[in-house]
């Protein structure tokens, strides 16, 4: 019999952690019955136009027989938003429960899984804040009944990062770039806009990394401004309830919250487990998804569960909770590491067990907060989001033509150079019906040909790229140089420059809360020496 192999990022459940799922889906299921809400189930395939509002792209497209386009629902709100306005169950207080799977395509050879198990809930048609404290009331008892300990509850808005950009008077490009950069945690692009901004607020000065303490205190100074202080004084409210109900839950802000989807239009609610580095539990309002026969639209706040999650927390060792795992910094090996080694000690790391590596691969510092792993770059991204690295520190070169699935935070200034287009002296692109060329940097080069409305053929090389336009395989190449000296020798000149190359520091997006105190820290004086001279802060 031939070996019949899965598709890639699925999985077969089997046995006794099938039986441990099944419970965990038996207890909401009872638990939500008796709580009186109603079940609800929607298909597995959907039309596409369901996902119009859907902000991740990365879905399973399908065809009917009739060429219509389909897709495996990555996201369960939005077909309960279907299934309300086909049958126009919006009229009153609706409380609403589903439970099924979900599928994400996700990168080739990640190891990542395309299909998770999601529980929620929906009300629909609350205008009350009543709404948001209910939903979060039913996530921490489930966390409660199935015994996550550590669970913290993070409060973001979808409003907030517009309205007080909305303070500034701010052209449309840089308010929209300044979001980006805030929500992506880009420290670096961050104080290039903020640079450009009169009068910045002192309190905000290092608004991306301003959740947990940092956003707390924060907070206090922004709730001058009126709709900021509606809501914080939300936020006060669900704090004060979990403290009251939920003692030992901790309580925490992100004023630099990406949105989840775009159809959010107020309050989110995030549940993290700091030891598994996950969350257990997100969701948020969205009052303008959903209307009436009347155009009217009608309030909603749905919250989701991630079963593995939970399924995750119960088959751990509990014991590990009370000791403090290292932060472990994926480098990459080479001048990367020789470059950033001494910033990384002037930040307060310690590095001294790299001054000696001989031919080791793993250093753990003396007092075991650090974890240092020397790899190859290009698998420096690989190690990070598949949550070996809670740190990476690689050339940007390597960052270019890799899926990102973590934060970009900060430009460390080392091992710059530049992408640049290069050919031959006779190089006369306008005369080339279509461009031929070559480079290690497919995705970059293919980007930037899209931006300036060209269509070429790029031809994949590992090795000297220089040889291309020589060799007549290519018109001209797209590569890194430092001192250009290279290209020179090959007869080479530089005819636009793409792009800057330089040393970054990423951060898995889970490590930022799960070591908020210490990374902030790190970031924070890593930004200060890299900053230009006059804009170094004390």
């Amino acid at each position: 019999m031939n070996k019949k192999m899965l598709a890639a990022g699925s999985r077969d459940e089997y046995g006794e952690t099938l039986k441990e799922k099944q419970e965990i889906e038996q207890t909401i299921i009872n638990v939500l019955n008796d709580q009186g809400y109603i079940p609800v189930s929607t298909p597995l395939i959907e039309q596409e136009n369901v996902f119009d509002q859907y902000q991740e792209k990365k879905v399973f497209h399908l065809l009917d027989h009739m060429g219509e386009k389909l897709v495996l629902r990555p996201d369960l709100t939005l077909p309960i938003a279907r299934f309300l306005a086909a049958n126009q169950t919006t009229s009153t207080v609706t409380r609403l429960y589903y439970l099924g799977d979900v599928f994400h395509q996700i990168v080739n050879l990640s190891g990542d899984y395309n299909q998770e198990t999601q529980a929620g809930i929906e009300i629909i048609s609350e205008q009350s804040f009543e709404a948001e404290i209910e939903a979060l009331e039913t996530m921490l008892a489930f966390a409660q009944r199935f015994g996550i300990v550590d669970v913290q509850v993070v409060l973001s808005d979808a409003r907030l990062i517009d309205l007080i950009l909305g303070q500034f008077d701010l052209d449309d490009r840089i308010r929209i770039e300044m979001k980006q950069a805030i929500e992506e945690k880009n420290i670096s692009r961050f104080e290039q806009l903020k640079a450009q901004i009169p009068d910045f607020p002192a309190e905000l000065a290092n608004w991306p990394l301003a959740f947990g303490e940092n956003g707390e205190s924060a907070m206090e100074k922004l709730r001058r401004i009126p709709a900021v202080k509606e809501i914080m004084d939300d936020w006060v409210r669900l704090a004060d309830y979990t403290h009251l109900h939920y003692p030992d839950v901790a309580v925490t802000v992100d004023l630099a919250a990406v949105s989840p989807q775009p159809y959010y239009t107020g309050t989110i609610v995030r549940g993290f487990v700091p030891s598994l580095g996950d969350y257990l539990f997100s969701g948020g309002r969205y009052d303008r998804l959903l209307s009436k026969a009347d155009q009217e639209t009608v309030p909603a706040m749905g919250m989701a569960l991630k079963v593995e999650t939970v399924l995750a927390d119960r088959q751990r060792d509990l014991s590990s909770l009370s000791a403090q795992d290292p932060i472990v910094v994926v480098l990459a090996k080479g001048r990367v590491e020789q470059d950033v080694r001494p910033l990384l000690k002037k930040a307060g790391v310690d590095t001294s067990q790299l001054d000696n590596p001989a031919r080791k691969l793993v250093f753990d510092t003396a007092d075991n907060r650090y974890r240092f792993i020397l790899v190859k770059a290009n698998d420096v991204v690989k190690y990070l989001d598949q949550g070996i690295g809670d740190v990476g520190i690689v050339g940007s070169d390597t960052i270019a033509e890799q899926e990102q699935n973590h934060y970009d935070v900060l430009d460390l200034q080392t091992g710059k150079a530049e992408f640049v287009l290069a050919a031959c002296e006779d190089f006369e692109p306008e005369k080339i019906s279509r461009l031929r060329i070559a480079t290690k940097y497919p995705k970059l080069a293919s980007q930037y040909f899209h931006d300036q409305g060209e269509d070429v053929e790029l031809i994949k090389l590992e090795g000297s790229v220089e040889l291309g336009p020589i060799t007549g395989l290519a018109d001209g190449i797209i590569d890194i140089t430092q001192t250009g000296r290279t290209l020179v020798e090959n007869h080479l000149q530089i005819f636009d420059r793409v792009g800057p190359v330089a040393t970054h520091f990423l951060v898995r997006k889970g490590s930022l809360l799960q070591y908020q105190d210490e990374l902030t820290t790190v970031i924070k004086r890593l930004a200060n020496l890299v900053a230009p001279k006059e804009e170094v802060k004390e």
